[in-house]
């Protein structure tokens, strides 16, 4: 009897463990993470300029088309509606299967109500910079409809800058290029769909992360659409680790002390 109350009481706490790293995580993933579906302090709109508003997160929104990894004086990216909306002529990306702001099927539910565009914006396709507070050793996001034009004239493709102290270059990721249209279909194959970065560093010496269009065509005329980033997390959704750790010792701890509880008997 006194064997299955230990078991018993083991479990319990174990079960209080594992409910407590649960918060415990969803709370974190709650605060690093962005999808523009909620802004603090604030509700999504149409063309909202985005700069501080993540501050709490320890990020900052801001354009960078002169490259000196310095956001640009009153310029920063704006929220973008999913579909088109009514007397706007600006649109984040046009998805050659759909239309305008609209994911590719299968895709609508990651995408959202809302992204981050540059479009617009000028420069060098609105250089988007991101800037931290403090620095961080990884990071992922989502880039949106990459893609070609049907003649093969013009491709997107964009390089993602991680910058350290002073702004210098620590290192690059580069997208695939976009494609042109195949076997018929209006748009390649990230038209409407979205590319994932990610960047996992032996140290926290990222101060900043800027987007540059190094595509073929006027860099001018094209916008970056931007969705989903996990502010300090290679992985938008954490693994479960911490949890399992947790378990694991729990249940060791718990299994020394049957043993000591039956040695003593």
């Amino acid at each position: 009897m006194k064997v299955a109350n230990i078991c018993t009481k083991l479990g319990i706490v174990a079960a209080s463990v594992a409910a407590f790293s649960t918060l415990t995580m969803k709370s974190a993933q709650a605060n690093s993470f962005i999808n523009f579906e909620t802004v603090p302090n604030s509700s999504p709109s149409d063309n909202l300029a985005i700069s501080d508003q993540f501050s709490s997160m320890g990020v900052n929104f801001g354009i960078d088309n002169n490259g000196d990894g310095i956001a640009d004086d009153s310029l920063f990216p704006q929220l973008e509606q999913v579909g088109e909306t009514e007397g706007d002529k600006i649109q984040g990306f046009v998805n050659g299967g759909k239309g305008k702001d609209v994911a590719e099927k299968g895709y609508e539910d990651r995408l959202g109500d809302y992204f981050l565009r540059t479009a617009g914006l000028g420069g060098n396709g609105g250089a988007l910079l991101i800037t931290y507070d403090k620095a961080t050793q990884a990071a992922s996001g989502e880039l949106w409809d990459i893609d070609g034009n049907n003649n093969g004239k013009r491709y997107e493709q964009w390089e993602v800058q991680l910058l350290g102290e002073n702004n210098v270059i620590l290192d690059t990721i580069i997208s695939p290029k976009g494609t042109n249209a195949k076997n018929n279909q209006v748009g390649g194959e990230l038209d409407g769909k979205p590319w994932e970065f990610a960047f996992d560093r032996e140290q926290a010496d990222v101060y900043g992360i800027r987007f540059e269009y190094i595509g073929n065509g006027d860099a001018s005329k094209v916008g970056l659409a931007f969705d989903n980033f996990s502010v300090r997390s290679a992985k938008a959704v954490p693994e479960p680790a911490s949890i399992l750790g947790m378990l694991a010792f729990g249940v060791v701890g718990g299994s020394s002390l049957l043993k000591k509880k039956m040695t003593k008997r």
